[in-house]
């Protein structure tokens, strides 16, 4: 069986996307999250995200934490909607980082937890995947997680297994919003 690295941004997402993967991968899960807006969330999260591989008994690597990165990037864009600019520059940061992880790992196909979230933009998300495995000569794995009750078997897992269950995407910015 092949292997997937997946991106990851946080267990209760990980719960539904390493099933629906794991049919046709061997799945890697790779938590690069440099949107999350402190050092003690982004270790909350991988906390819920290394619950999850264990119950499922899979592995789980955690990218270092390079916040002033994605402030630097989104610079000019704070005030931008959800599902706007600032989120069109995450998305690739993130995605990005796990693309030169297969490269330099040897893996040849990734694809993201991202699209399970109902306020995530899974053709954008798909999108941007695909132009990045392009550039690193790689195959990105498109998915709407959403579809087929994807996110409503995740709320369900994530229940079952007692995982902190955020209620925002972990940027600054969507603090207090949904996302």
């Amino acid at each position: 069986m092949k292997t997937l690295i997946l991106h990851t941004c946080c267990g209760p997402d990980l719960t539904y996307s390493y099933i629906f993967f794991s049919k046709n991968f061997n799945v890697i899960s790779v938590f690069a999250n440099d949107n999350i807006d402190t050092y003690e969330e982004f270790e909350k999260r991988y906390e819920q995200v290394l619950k999850v591989s264990r119950h499922f008994n899979f592995q789980s690597v955690k990218c270092p934490y390079e916040n002033q990165i994605f402030l630097e990037s989104v610079r000019g864009f704070e005030k931008e909607p959800e599902r706007g600019e600032r989120c069109k520059i995450c998305h690739n940061l993130n995605l990005r980082k796990v693309a030169r992880f297969c490269k330099e790992n040897g893996f040849e196909y990734f694809s993201t937890t991202l699209t399970i979230s109902p306020h995530k933009d899974a053709r954008l998300i798909n999108t941007i995947g695909t132009k990045i495995a392009k550039e690193f000569g790689l195959n990105f794995i498109e998915a709407d997680l959403k579809k087929s009750d994807g996110f409503l078997q995740s709320v369900k897992l994530s229940k079952e297994l007692n995982l902190y269950r955020q209620n925002y995407c972990g940027c600054i910015f969507s603090r207090g919003k949904s996302g």
